[in-house]
This record gives C-alpha cells, sequence and structure tokens, in this order.
C-alpha cells in the first residue's frame, strides 16, 4: 500500500532542485519546532532510472524535471527509506478526474479558477510514500510536496487517504497547519499515527 500528493503548478517557471531542497528543509525544520523537536533533518535530492535505479547526475541549478524511465528521489541521510516522485503530463484522464470533483467537491469548486491554470500548465508530480517507510519520511514527504506548492502558487491534491480527503484540494499554506497535526485532524487514526511518528523522530539519534 502506498499513499500519494499530487502537485500542479501555478506558474510557467520550474523550480530547481536547490530551491525546493532550502525551503523544504526550512518548512520541516519549523514544523518539528512547533512540536516541540530541535532537529533539523538534512534533505537530500535524487534522479534515478526506473529500472536499474542508477542515478543520474543533476545539480541544484537544474530544474525539477526528469525523462520517461526516470524518478526523483528525496531522502535523509543516514536514515534508509524515502519518496520517489513522479513527474507527469496532465493527460485527457487528469481533466476528467477534475471536471467531476469541479462539480462535486466544494473546496474544488472554490478554486476553480487556479485548478484550471495549474491543469493548464500540463503538468504535475506525485509524491509517493511506500509502507513502511521510517517517521522522518512520513512526515517529510507531504512537508516536500507542499514546498513545491508553494514555490509554484500550486496546488495539493490526495485521494488516497494520505491525510483527511475533505481538506483537498489545498493550498501550501493551509496544508501547513494542518498536515501531520494531531490536533487538527478528526480522524483518531491520523492523530495516533502522528503522535507516534514525532515521538518517534524526536528520539531518532540519526537526525
Amino acid at each position: 500500500m502506498s499513499t500519494t500528493f499530487d502537485v500542479y503548478s501555478g506558474t510557467a517557471e520550474t523550480p530547481k532542485f536547490g530551491e525546493l531542497i532550502e525551503l523544504a528543509s526550512t518548512r520541516l525544520a519549523e514544523r518539528l519546532r512547533r512540536h516541540g523537536i530541535d532537529v533539523r533533518p538534512e534533505l537530500r535530492v535524487e534522479v534515478r532510472h526506473h529500472r536499474s535505479h542508477e542515478e543520474v547526475p543533476i545539480t541544484p541549478d537544474d530544474e525539477m524535471i526528469w525523462q520517461r524511465g526516470q524518478y526523483g528521489w528525496f531522502h535523509v541521510p543516514g536514515v534508509l527509506g524515502g519518496t520517489d516522485v513522479s513527474y507527469r503530463k496532465v493527460e485527457e484522464i487528469d481533466w476528467t478526474m477534475w471536471r467531476e470533483l469541479l462539480e462535486t467537491n466544494e473546496r474544488a469548486r472554490t478554486e476553480r479558477s487556479r485548478i484550471e491554470s495549474c491543469l493548464a500548465k500540463g503538468h504535475y508530480w506525485s509524491f509517493r510514500r511506500s509502507v513502511g517507510q521510517p517517521a522522518i519520511i512520513n512526515l517529510a514527504y507531504g512537508i516536500i510536496a507542499a514546498s513545491l506548492a508553494e514555490l509554484t502558487d500550486g496546488i495539493i491534491y490526495s485521494d488516497d487517504s494520505a491525510w483527511d480527503y475533505d481538506r483537498f484540494p489545498a493550498i501550501a499554506a493551509d496544508f501547513y497547519e494542518w498536515y501531520f497535526n494531531p490536533e487538527m485532524t478528526p480522524d483518531p487514526d491520523h492523530a495516533d499515527w502522528a503522535r507516534t511518528c514525532l515521538l518517534t523522530i524526536a528520539s531518532d539519534q540519526r537526525l
């Protein structure tokens, strides 16, 4: 089982890897401090081939785009695991999904103009968390996705129980407030999971 956050860009410019790492590291540290955890995990990013997982050379100044058959890999050095990221073109099936959401989802209706503008950019990124990831990745993959949405003035969407479905689509500023916040979810499973992960992060000597 895995869960995902999809990020649709609202700008024509594509962020650079270094820009995203810098912002995501800051936002992750801010979130941890809100929970009394004074650490700043070191985020890293790579691009790899799907079949061989061989690393593709990138620099911090390269744009967040990669070729078909490749994927992004965000991780914390010394911690086993990470989040893999797909770069995808917006296709007709995506437009069909969003047309339905714009008719049935109140949050989507209120953001219609932003959503249609994002879809018109023609691409999005999908951040995936597979089962069994370490606690820091469980938190970080959402924060990285939100940081990308912040950089691109975009939107975040998930419909696979990554977090409370009724809160999506979301903008970054809202996402930072309630994601992984045990006090701001009506779902007791999400709340318990977040508390457990935060306690684990606080005691993780690798961070």
